[in-house]
Parts: C-alpha cells; sequence; structure tokens
C-alpha cells in the first residue's frame, strides 16, 4: 500500500515518492512532484489557482530536478511554469499545440491579471526555449530508471495523461481526460494504457451525470434558432480555448443558417487550432465552420455584432471578465435574446449566481486605469446552462478505472485529485468500497508507492 511520509521510515530507500503540490480537493494549481529512488525529479503540470492568495503550487524541496511535464495548457494547470524557470533549464516536455496554447493564455494571464504573480515575460521565454516536444506513446526517458508516456486525453487539443516507469513502478497521471466523443477531439481510450501500479485521477465531475450529448446538442441548437428566429440575441459565454470552438462546431453540425461572430481569446485560439490539424478530429468540418463565422477584430464589428440578430460566442465562460462582458447589459435586459453558458460555472462566479438566481453581478477596478466595472442586473432575457463537459462524469469515471489493468502484485493505489473535497472524497470512499486502495490527499502531502 502507499505511506504517507510520516508514517514511512523503513522502505524509504526502494520506493517512488509523490508530492501532491496542488488541485488537492480543489480545482487550480495542478502541481505534482515524482521522485525516484536516486533522487531524480520530475514535475507533472504546475498551474495557478483562481482565487485565495496562494495561486501557486505548495512549495516543495526541489533539488534535483531532471524534467518538467505538462498534460494540457488550461491555466489551472499550467500557468505557474514560468516560475519554475527562474531557478531551472530543465527539460520541458510538452506538444506543439498545447506550447503554442499555453504561451497564449500566459502572456495574457500576465498582461490583465491583478495578481502579483513573481515571474513574467522572460520566464516564459525560457519555458519555451527549455521545450521539447513529445508525440503520444512515444518513450521518453528522464533519468536511469524513469520515463515518461504520453497518451490521449480527450479533454482539449494536445491534452495527454502522462504514463510514468519510476524504478520499475508504473504511475498514470490522467490529468483532465473526457472518454465522450466531441465534435472537437477524439476521446481518451484506457484500454491503450499498459498495466500500472498506482492512478493518479482526477474528480472534477465525479458527483456528476452528464445529459446525453445528442439530445442536449439538439436542444442548444433548437432554443438559439428560436430565439434567432425571433428577432434576439444569443450570447455564448465560453472558453476560450476548446468550449468556444466546441459550440461552433456543433452549430456547424447541424447547419444552423444564422450569422455566427467570434470575439476575445476565442478568435486567437480558433486561428492556432487551424495551424495545427494534426490535433484537430475533423479539420474539414472546423475549416468550414470558422469560414462561416465572422471574427471581431474591431469596435465596430463588435457594435454590428450587438445589433445583429445572430450568434456571440465570446470569453469569459463563467462571465468573470473578458469581451463577453461588452454585450452582457445589453442581452440580459432584452426580453428576445438569451445568455446560453456552455462550460463548467465555478461557485461564486458571476455565471453560476446568474444559473443559480437570475442576476448578474461584477465588480472590477481596472488595473492601471481610473475606470471600473460595476454591474448588477436582473435577466430579463433566457438563460441556460449547457452541460457540454470535456471532462468525465461519475460513471465515465468508474468506467475509465474499470478498464485499465493494475500490475497483480499492485496495490491498486489511486489517487483522487481535481475536485472539490466533496467530489474527490467521494471519489476516493467508492473506490474503497470496490477494493481499490484509494485516498483524496490533501495539498502539501507525500505518499510512497
Amino acid at each position: 500500500m502507499f505511506l504517507k511520509l510520516r508514517y514511512f521510515i523503513i522502505f524509504k530507500a526502494i520506493m517512488v515518492k509523490i508530492s501532491f503540490l496542488g488541485s488537492c480537493r480543489e480545482i487550480g494549481r495542478s502541481g505534482i512532484l515524482v521522485e525516484s529512488k536516486s533522487g531524480a525529479q520530475c514535475i507533472l503540470d504546475y498551474g495557478i489557482g483562481f482565487n485565495g492568495e496562494d495561486r501557486l503550487p505548495h512549495k516543495a524541496h526541489i533539488n534535483n530536478l531532471k524534467a518538467i511535464a505538462l498534460t494540457h495548457s488550461h491555466i489551472d494547470h499550467s500557468g505557474g511554469l514560468p516560475f519554475l524557470y527562474k531557478t531551472e533549464t530543465v527539460p520541458f516536455f510538452t506538444n506543439s499545440i498545447s506550447l503554442a496554447i499555453a504561451e497564449v493564455l500566459i502572456r495574457d494571464m500576465i498582461k490583465i491579471s491583478n495578481y502579483p504573480y513573481p515571474f513574467g515575460y522572460r520566464e516564459l521565454d525560457y519555458l519555451r526555449q527549455n521545450s521539447y516536444f513529445l508525440k503520444n506513446k512515444t518513450r521518453q526517458r528522464i533519468e536511469d530508471d524513469f520515463y515518461i508516456t504520453f497518451m490521449d486525453a480527450g479533454h482539449i487539443p494536445g491534452s495527454v495523461s502522462i504514463l510514468l516507469e519510476v524504478d520499475n513502478k508504473k504511475i498514470l497521471y490522467t490529468g483532465d481526460i473526457n472518454t465522450q466523443t466531441t465534435n472537437l477531439i477524439n476521446p481518451a481510450n484506457p484500454t491503450e494504457i499498459p498495466e500500472i501500479d498506482a492512478l493518479i485521477m482526477e474528480s472534477t465531475y465525479a458527483l456528476r451525470k452528464h445529459p446525453p450529448r445528442e439530445q442536449l446538442e439538439i436542444e442548444f441548437v433548437e432554443k438559439i434558432t428560436n430565439i434567432i428566429d425571433n428577432g434576439g440575441t444569443v450570447l455564448i459565454p465560453a472558453f476560450g480555448v476548446a468550449r468556444s470552438q466546441e459550440a461552433l462546431l456543433i452549430l456547424e453540425k447541424y447547419n444552423f443558417k444564422g450569422k455566427i461572430f467570434i470575439d476575445g481569446l476565442a478568435r486567437k485560439i480558433s486561428t492556432i487550432y487551424l495551424d495545427f490539424p494534426d490535433f484537430i478530429r475533423n479539420i474539414k468540418l472546423f475549416r468550414r465552420a470558422i469560414r462561416k463565422a465572422q471574427f471581431v477584430s474591431t469596435r465596430k464589428i463588435r457594435h454590428n455584432a450587438k445589433q445583429s440578430n445572430g450568434v456571440i460566442i465570446s470569453p469569459s465562460g463563467m462571465l468573470k471578465g473578458g469581451a463577453a462582458l461588452d454585450y452582457i447589459p445589453s442581452i440580459l435586459t432584452d426580453t428576445t435574446s438569451a445568455v446560453y453558458l456552455v462550460g463548467y460555472q465555478v461557485e461564486g462566479s458571476p455565471g453560476r449566481a446568474l444559473i443559480d438566481n437570475g442576476f448578474f453581478e461584477f465588480k472590477e477596478l481596472k488595473r492601471n486605469r481610473n475606470k471600473s466595472v460595476d454591474l448588477h442586473i436582473e435577466a430579463l432575457c433566457d438563460y441556460k446552462y449547457f452541460d457540454f463537459s470535456s471532462h468525465s462524469d461519475n460513471e465515465n469515471i468508474h468506467s475509465y478505472i474499470q478498464k485499465l489493468n493494475f500490475e497483480r502484485k499492485s496495490n491498486k493505489d489511486i489517487f483522487c485529485i481535481h475536485g472539490d473535497n466533496k467530489s474527490t472524497t467521494s471519489l476516493a470512499s467508492e473506490l474503497t468500497s470496490k477494493n481499490y486502495n484509494s485516498v483524496a490527499p490533501e495539498t502539501g502531502e507525500v505518499y510512497h508507492i
């Protein structure tokens, strides 16, 4: 079985050490430090948190770092990476599309954030200079008896799970995974994973069951079409990475004929996706959808979009900022229009409050400007949340695990992370009842296997 550091005395020299630096009973600041018996270290992901003072992963004793590897470009997994390059010049393993998008997201974060991150553009450049692209299913040596292999994760374009082979132990870190087919990418396939000794499993939707995908897509398009046919405008606040493009592909899939505008970060990410066709499930469909949409690149086009009888796809997905704020006041007060959210709405976000209470509140003092945004608006328009998740739900998490093969002599160790306290602990409990040796680690805890 795995042992916490404080209980581990005798067998330290022959066991793999796993330090959980973040994303423990929370979503945000993902970071895992894996250390071999020889002391060689590898960091998996290094993201940022969204709230509070501690935005970076937990501090750890890093004295023999050999590599850093990234599962995908979302900022809660990649945002803190430049911090490591204040002092390190080790190889950073990723793929071409994940690096391109991570650079965009981190630069944007540094530019607009009010939080004083202890790094800047220089460290981001060091990160890029030390990047190495690793193809999926290619075994990469980190050190003696220490290897990593990328496997498809099905979450967003470029997303991977990471298989580690350390001192004859095989550990799978799923990162964020999805085993259901989406319009943008293919799903993760657990049957491709070799036998493992331990699993580090995401738990984002461990307490939820997603609605049938096709049924939800049809309802989504029907509601949008109804609003457009009645002279309204539909705002789709969506994450710039993947979810905006997924919403666009759904509209194209069902042959939506109305006007479509794409604003904010979603424009730039869509353009990047065109440059990496091998990471897109159906690049012909994606190119066709992009050709039919209009990018909002000027104030005039944005004004036209506001006045149009069409669909506007614009970040941020939780209405916490971004170009969507320019549209929200006029659309919320228009009884013929609609706001349709298509991504996870974290507790306390303006998007979550809108769905739960029918009221939108947003307040922000813009950095370096004598200007603030202070909005308090009751929603008169139609509004709804569509669960187009790119994370596996409870049923598919259990199905994924069941299809994995654990080494016969292993203890079936599973660490449940990347979910709130209830999701991670509940999943760990459910897995324990199925005879897995499962736990929901807390930030800073260290285990040996």
